[in-house]
């Protein structure tokens, strides 16, 4: 699959400033960084699909996160987080995230990809519980959006 075809199939896209404090000893984005931009491209995503304003009326917690480094990110490049609704079962849905640099000369070259596995609980008794019919009414339609 060409490459920006694969980024047609994302819903959410968000522009990630690289912070300096980010680098390594070896000048490129350490591999720790990127667990903060995951967190801001799914806060950002719950905003959008959930209208999650903060408070903890979604419940759900991160159970899984599987991150693929292919290139390195230095300071001074232009981030984009790609995310979509990849799957979706019956107490759990799975996010991916493809990392993105936007060169110069408009060229993007794709430095990360990942996923991340949400499970829903109960917040009385920190179990895994059943994904809401309002949660899942929100989530469905995701799985085949291309907005």
């Amino acid at each position: 699959m060409e490459f920006k075809k694969e980024l047609e199939d994302f819903t959410h896209i968000i522009k990630i400033p690289i912070r300096y404090n980010d680098m390594d000893t070896f000048g490129h984005v350490n591999n720790k960084a990127y667990l903060s931009y995951l967190e801001e491209a799914r806060i950002d995503f719950h905003k959008k699909v959930f209208n999650w304003n903060g408070k903890l009326d979604f419940n759900a917690v991160v159970a899984k996160i599987e991150i693929n480094y292919l290139k390195p990110v230095f300071y001074g490049d232009t981030l984009y987080a790609y995310t979509r609704l990849s799957n979706i079962g019956n107490k759990s849905f799975e996010i991916t995230t493809v990392f993105v640099v936007e060169k110069t000369d408009s060229k993007l070259i794709k430095v990360s990809d990942s996923k991340v596995v949400l499970v829903t609980i109960d917040l009385k008794t920190g179990k895994t519980a059943i994904i809401s019919e309002t949660e899942r009414e929100k989530l469905e339609p995701l799985l085949n959006s291309k907005s």
